[in-house]
């Protein structure tokens, strides 16, 4: 089979590798596509925090395929379903596991793609809790993105927005759009989404923004006052990976509003703000990482029942050889660029 390696920062190669034997309890996946996001790049440019990764790797934490072969004991998936596959290997025992942060095992990180091969191989043998069954006639080439639509329904989980609310999602990439849509069900008073992109904007307006704000046309959180005649958003989604937009999302919340940290700003970065501003406007801060499993079993409930519109965010597609340009595609943040999907030879939904 052949498979990309990050084989140290700075140089990809395809490489061919035998095929991997499920063991008991595991299962032999046959990789459809998978989806490269900004982490992936992280893990190129040697930026990726070393306790999370391990060279030479497989990248591919987005991804879904099929099932092709089962080992011992496996029971609950059969072959030929379609799968997507949660990245995070929890122990399941834990204390974090069994409160449900299966995302923050004690036993020690281990992610698919990051630790272990992940998608951008073409057969994978994961542990068979990782699989999340789709239906039959899912399109497998959309799956990939129900990790990142777990990474934001899990933020949503933790901070609870109600009924009513104005959101603010910070962030017009893959992750803000399907904020977007997620907040959407949560029937908003309206969602406003800030970005830097018109093309984004335009296709968060069609997922369901009722307001959208391009941050390089001044200040933004400005312009969410003058439109709104609003002091703040009761609930505010941050989704732009950058220590600025940290900043803005706490000056978009209201005094007693919520703010979910969901981006990662990198290695290094900092934030500049007074210790008191948490105090004096009574927030509640939520930050996440990566996904539970219950926020993985409503994404792809949500998935299943067509309440997640992904297709619209796939903007690029290449073959597992063009792995190299795919990622730079997103590196150098093409034209039109979301999300950037790498696809396996004959295997395309």
């Amino acid at each position: 089979m052949r498979a990309a390696v990050i084989v140290e920062p700075g140089r990809i190669a395809i490489e061919e590798r035998p095929i991997p034997q499920p063991g008991p309890g595991e299962v032999l996946v046959r990789s459809a596509a998978v989806g490269i996001c900004g982490t992936d790049v992280e893990l190129f440019e040697g930026r990726h925090p070393p306790e999370y990764c391990r060279y030479p790797l497989v990248p591919g934490h987005e991804w879904a395929g099929t099932v092709v072969a089962l080992g011992p004991g496996v029971q609950h998936v059969a072959v030929g379903d379609h799968v997507a596959v949660e990245g995070f290997v929890a122990c399941g025992t834990c204390r974090n596991c069994r409160r449900g942060l299966t995302d923050l095992c004690e036993r020690g990180y281990d992610e698919l793609g990051f630790t272990r091969p992940g998608g951008a191989a073409e057969y994978v043998v994961v542990p068979a809790r990782q699989l999340h069954r789709l239906p039959p006639e899912a399109a497998l080439d959309e799956a990939p993105l129900l990790e990142p639509s777990a990474v934001v329904v899990h933020s949503f989980l933790r901070a609870h927005p109600e009924p009513g609310d104005l959101v603010v999602v910070i962030g017009d990439g893959t992750i803000g759009l399907l904020a977007v849509q997620v907040a959407r069900l949560y029937s908003p008073r309206a969602i406003v989404l800030v970005g830097r992109h018109p093309e984004r904007l335009a296709t968060g307006r069609e997922l369901g923004a009722t307001e959208t704000i391009n941050a390089r046309d001044g200040d933004p959180v400005m312009a969410f006052q003058q439109r709104t005649g609003e002091r703040g958003a009761d609930f505010v989604f941050e989704g732009a990976g950058r220590a600025d937009a940290v900043e803005q999302a706490f000056a978009f919340a209201r005094r007693g509003g919520t703010v979910a940290l969901t981006g990662a700003a990198g290695a290094g970065a900092q934030l500049t703000i007074p210790s008191d501003l948490f105090v004096f406007k009574h927030l509640t801060v939520v930050g996440t990482f990566g996904a539970s499993t219950v926020a993985w079993e409503q994404a792809v409930a949500l998935f299943s029942a067509g309440l997640l519109r992904l297709r619209p965010l796939i903007s690029h597609r290449f073959p597992l050889a063009d792995y190299a340009t795919a990622l730079d595609t997103l590196r150098t943040r093409q034209p039109g660029v979301i999300k950037v999907l790498v696809e396996h030879d004959g295997v395309r939904a």
